[in-house]
């Protein structure tokens, strides 16, 4: 009786047994991809970019559904943070392209990327990758990058540095290297920061659009099902009705399924998931904050609660009201 749902947090690639509701949205990123070889995935925060790059595109390339491109792919994964070249270099240890237990390999492996601006497909080359192998790199919350670039000149010279590098990677045919940025989209205009970035988004951007009813019904009953459960016509309903309501609910939602599936679960499991569970778990509207609240009170002193509220508040970001 595991979890089908992973509440807030995206979906992890071996999860792909679990992503219901996304499957005409996987097929249209494996079209786009398979004429342009980097491919920004926009939407709205919450719109499920990473779970449908990492369970959706992912699964499908690694099953050979890409049929030009073959079956034979090494994934490397990051996020660009304020160094973005030395986390692509974590990223390649990472995906073992390279021997980390080799002397000085991370130092070599920087030194390669940073030679000229073909330092990716050097890199890939000297991976020695069997014969036909295609390479992928996901570059999760590519807006991160935006953000490091106002914080000064090296920040700034070191995200240029990177973009040229993918840029440079995509463009050229005899290393076959792929990228895949997600990015929140009320960032897109900062693309234009980076010389030929724009031009690159514009000729490969996928924009997320927002799931139809029965995707949604998906989304839902697909992971009940796995779970070997069932659920009640009219809390099936109520969800649907409830998650319409917002343009960003499918975080509250698999937030909201993965409380009601904890709370059914310490019940009678031979009825299905039902009205009872579902607002005993504050329905997508506040399951979220009950849930906080109850971490939060159960924490052991005041002395926790106050380093728990100084961190939520660290936390925060304050976006300006242009965006």
């Amino acid at each position: 009786w595991i979890n089908p749902f992973p509440g807030l947090r995206s979906f992890r690639q071996d999860e792909d047994y679990l992503f219901f509701g996304r499957e005409e949205q996987t097929m249209e990123l494996l079209q786009r991809l398979s004429s342009n070889r980097l491919l920004a995935v926009v939407g709205t925060s919450g719109s499920g970019k990473s779970s449908l790059v990492r369970c959706g595109l992912l699964s499908e390339l690694q099953g050979g559904n890409m049929l030009d491109a073959g079956t034979l792919w090494e994934v490397a994964q990051m996020h660009p943070g304020g160094h973005p070249m030395r986390l692509l270099a974590d990223a390649l240890l990472e995906a073992d392209m390279y021997d980390r237990d080799q002397h000085e390999a991370k130092e070599r492996l920087m030194a390669t990327l940073n030679r000229s601006r073909l330092g990716l497909v050097e890199a890939v080359r000297q991976a020695d990758l069997p014969e036909g192998t295609n390479f992928l790199l996901v570059v999760d919350q590519f807006e991160e990058l935006f953000r490091f670039h106002s914080a000064g000149k090296m920040q700034r010279e070191a995200a240029s540095e990177f973009v040229s590098t993918l840029l440079e990677a995509c463009a050229q045919s005899e290393v076959p290297i792929y990228v895949v940025l997600t990015m929140r989209s009320d960032f897109i205009g900062d693309c234009s920061k980076f010389e030929g970035l724009a031009e690159a988004i514009n000729a490969g951007e996928y924009l997320i659009p927002r799931l139809t009813w029965d995707q949604y019904k998906g989304v839902i009953e697909g992971p009940i099902r796995v779970g070997q459960a069932q659920i009640a016509p009219r809390l099936l309903q109520r969800l649907l009705n409830d998650v319409r309501q917002g343009h960003d609910q499918l975080p509250c939602l698999q937030h909201a399924l993965m409380r009601t599936w904890e709370i059914w679960s310490g019940s009678d499991r031979s009825q299905p998931l039902d009205m009872e569970h579902y607002e005993r778990a504050g329905k997508t509207s506040h399951a979220l904050s009950l849930h906080a609240d109850e971490i939060f009170d159960g924490l052991a002193s005041d002395r926790q609660r106050k380093i728990c509220e100084s961190l939520f508040k660290a936390l925060t970001v304050r976006e300006s009201a242009q965006r």
